[in-house]
């Protein structure tokens, strides 16, 4: 092929990558006035808005600030600041009511959708970075023409879609992960200056964009040195003595590596706006803190110690982020799979939620494209460490998550998606290998698995956050429901369209929201108490009909299960259940419903 008619075709497959991205942009940004805000949408936006407005970042630092940010900036740039955030009572595990601060600023000048949609397109430059990154990681490995296939993976997955639609952190760790592990791989190859610069900022920026980052990046990051290892025991770099490579090291590795550690520390300062402050301001019982904490004995000594000068720390906020995340996992959060609850959750519910959550061709094409990747590396003479980076750090990260208490949604590996893309996209080329062996069947299947998957996930728009795959079974309700993997409650316009069209003018609501229900266009409500026995219409999210008040309240799990006997009268978006209760009516009897107009 001439270098002509070669530089026009790899401008035409970059061309076709930037329509899936754009049509992904489209499909994204349709969904804004179709929902209602997901649960934590107001918190990350008052939040941000306090590091845009006031300069500070003291709301809630557990989340780091640049998604927030994000999803603040929109609103902020339209005139909205941060309104006063009142304080809780102490006992409160939250501190600050940042949720009512931010919902001020969602119905502020009572440009409700107006400004929901402006915080949620903060969420689609995270977007964009995720499909160039996977287009460039792709492309490293396997080509243009493959690296196209993997950005249709990745803007067409309803996981993706669905949580790109809203104002939430984890889009931007969904970017961020692997434009780290990817510059580590460049870095490894040739640790240069500016590559070590670009890993510093890459890394900063997963460490800003989620606290996921701290418990996954480094074990990915062993994955790789290990694959990297494997491929080079054989060579007389290997075989160096352990004085020979500690020279080699200090010789090759010691600038770079400290060019990376200044550049991660000056971008992730940034982050924080260059703040300081002295360690007995940044906690209320700094001794007590560190007593009480979850930390290793040789590092609670040493932390014992720093407490006693009480220096003035840079970026206090992500060191309290990095504190409280430490005991997350102790805390044992409630956690929902095939209709139980349970404290602590299961080692398994991960590797399930992506089961659920993952259409099953795509779930197939990883699986095998992961599992030809592992066994040329381990089994074949070439040993290319760079294509089995992305399996190992699957692999790593999934055994992670298994060990890991803090069981909600698959928000929380939303991540491994690109990662899969590769994989998925390995196995696409091994299969069109395949055509010199069957020419007809084999583009024949291939191309009718795409068409599928794309089929598939078109026809759920705008419903991407609600998909679940045939693997969750028809009622995926009672298999999955916490959280935004299937509800966050993010359906209450849709209700509120439902009880229009029902006529309904007076109805009973527990809903799992953080909406200001008053200000949502539904009829005049009362909100329905735990075990109370309502008649006349009810709207209940099957968050609070599976789980009670609270999945962390376990004598209140029942609350409302009163209702399953009587049949519901719709569900809104898979999500809210309504249901009419004739006053004096037997459960037993036949129901006279009102009908729709």
């Amino acid at each position: 092929m001439s270098d002509n008619r070669a530089s026009s075709w790899y401008t035409l497959a970059r061309g076709i990558a930037v329509i899936f991205v754009l049509v992904g942009v489209g499909r994204i940004a349709s969904t804004y006035h179709t929902f209602s805000q997901a649960y934590d949408e107001p918190a990350h936006i008052a939040c941000g808005m306090e590091w845009l407005d006031k300069g500070t970042f003291k709301i809630e630092p557990q989340h780091p600030p640049l998604p927030r940010v994000a999803v603040a900036l929109g609103p902020y740039l339209a005139g909205l600041r941060l309104p006063e955030v009142k304080f809780r009572e102490p006992t409160h595990k939250d501190g600050y009511d940042f949720y009512t601060a931010g919902n001020e600023i969602l119905y502020a000048e009572g440009k409700y959708a107006r400004n929901l949609t402006l915080a949620r397109v903060g969420t689609l430059p995270f977007f964009v970075l995720t499909a160039f990154i996977t287009f460039v990681w792709t492309r490293s490995l396997l080509g243009e023409w493959p690296a196209v296939l993997a950005v249709f993976f990745v803007t067409t997955l309803p996981t993706i879609l669905g949580y790109c639609t809203l104002a939430y952190v984890d889009p931007a760790l969904l970017a961020f992960l692997p434009v780290a592990l990817f510059a580590f791989v460049r870095w490894l190859d040739s640790p240069s200056w500016g590559r070590s610069g670009l890993l510093g900022a890459a890394v900063a920026g997963a460490l800003l964009s989620n606290t996921p980052a701290m418990v996954f990046l480094p074990p990915c990051v062993v994955a790789i040195l290990v694959c990297r290892w494997w491929a080079r025991r054989g060579t007389g770099l290997a075989g160096l003595t352990v004085l020979q490579s500690i020279r080699q090291f200090l010789g090759d590795w010691t600038r770079p590596a400290a060019i990376l550690v200044v550049a991660t520390c000056f971008v992730l300062w940034a982050g924080y706006r260059f703040s300081v402050q002295p360690m007995d301001q940044m906690f209320e019982h700094p001794a007590q803190s560190v007593r009480s904490s979850h930390l290793p004995s040789p590092v609670k000594v040493v932390a014992l110690k720093l407490v006693a000068l009480n220096p003035s720390l840079p970026a206090p906020e992500f060191l309290q982020g990095v504190y409280k995340m430490l005991g997350e996992n102790s805390k044992l959060y409630p956690s929902y799979i095939f209709g139980k609850v349970k404290r602590g959750g299961w080692w398994y519910f991960y590797p399930v939620m992506l089961a659920f959550k993952t259409p099953p061709v795509f779930l197939l094409l990883s699986i095998l494209g992961m599992g030809w990747v592992l066994v040329r590396f381990f089994r074949s003479a070439e040993q290319d460490w760079k294509l089995a980076a992305p399996a190992a750090c699957v692999l790593a990260i999934l055994f992670i998550a298994m060990l890991i208490k803090v069981n909600i949604g698959v928000r929380h590996v939303l991540f491994l998606y690109p990662l899969f893309a590769i994989l998925a996209t390995v196995a696409c080329v091994r299969v069109w290998e395949l055509r010199s062996r069957w020419p007809r069947a084999v583009p024949r299947v291939l191309v009718a698995l795409l068409v599928w998957l794309a089929l598939s996930t078109a026809w759920i728009h705008p419903n991407y956050l609600t998909y679940t795959s045939a693997l969750a079974g028809r009622h995926p309700d009672k298999n999955l429901l916490l959280d935004a993997d299937f509800d966050a409650g993010q359906n209450i316009l849709q209700l509120s369209q439902e009880l229009a069209d029902r006529g309904v003018k007076q109805v009973h609501l527990r809903l799992y929201t953080s909406a200001d229900l008053t200000k949502m266009n539904l009829p005049p409500f009362e909100l329905l108490e735990p075990n109370q026995r309502a008649t006349g219409w009810i709207a209940i999210s099957l968050h609070n009909l599976h789980t009670g008040e609270s999945p962390w309240n376990e004598a209140d799990r029942n609350s409302y299960k009163w209702l399953n006997g009587y049949p519901g009268v719709a569900d809104v978006n898979k999500t809210i259940r309504l249901f009419y209760v004739p006053e004096g009516q037997q459960q037993s009897g036949t129901l006279d419903v009102p009908q729709k107009k």
